[in-house]
């Protein structure tokens, strides 16, 4: 684990670190094409990869891999739903 083994919070992890460095990052890519100027780094996706494995690896109570799969799809879901289903509805009409 990271940090001298400290405990990552489902909150923290997903708040501080995954949702806002990486699937936030993520979709404003898709939405701008890479005009943001935002990248994912060597160093960033290292980092938000070891949050994920750490809070998952944890032992239980602390262990967040089905919460953590659960947010991921719920994620991608709300995305779809919002952007990519509008867009393909648009272009069918």
């Amino acid at each position: 684990m990271t940090d001298d083994n400290k405990i990552i919070t489902l909150q923290d992890g997903w708040d501080n670190k995954i949702k806002s460095n990486a699937i936030d990052v993520l979709e404003d890519i898709l939405d701008t094409g890479l005009k943001s100027g935002k990248f994912f780094s060597n160093k960033n996706y290292i980092e938000v990869y070891t949050v994920c494995y750490d809070m998952c690896t944890q032992r239980a109570p602390y262990n967040h891999s089905q919460q953590l799969y659960t947010r991921h799809g719920e994620t991608i879901q709300a995305y779809l739903e919002t952007k990519v289903l509008p867009a393909i509805q648009e272009k069918g009409s």
